[in-house]
């Protein structure tokens, strides 16, 4: 079974990193909180990548309406303010924090973390 990551960020730059460092994985792209809402409801993924300062519904907001139906929902914030924002994402219910820059090795010992990795195109549900 192949792992979905729900990619929820507004800048275009980031999300083709996502998609060249996530290739073995099922990516569904939202680009603001509410169509992050919405895409979690309609596909279920394994784990969320969240950005933080989007359009239309900032990604709090979104992680806490998620986790308002999904309780058992896995969401990382990703921001380039890990310490001003990335705690206000840890009180909404964010499992972890991924900081801007980083590199694919530490993006996918963070997924690590929370999903199972076999191998780079075999991932299965923790």
């Amino acid at each position: 079974m192949t792992v979905k990551i729900l990619v929820a960020e507004d800048d275009l730059a980031m999300v083709e990193l996502f998609r060249l460092m996530l290739s073995d994985f099922e990516l569904i792209e939202a680009y603001n909180g509410e169509e992050a809402v919405r895409k979690y409801n309609e596909t279920n993924p394994d784990i969320v990548l969240m950005d933080i300062m989007m359009p239309v519904m900032d990604g709090i907001d979104a992680t806490r309406l998620i986790l308002k139906d999904s309780p058992d929902a896995k969401i990382i914030a990703v921001t380039a303010f890990a310490r001003s924002k990335g705690k206000n994402m840890l009180e909404a219910g964010a499992v972890d924090i991924l900081e801007k820059p980083f590199t694919k090795k530490k993006l996918l010992e963070l997924l690590g973390k929370y999903i199972t990795i076999r191998d780079k195109s075999q991932c299965t549900r923790e």
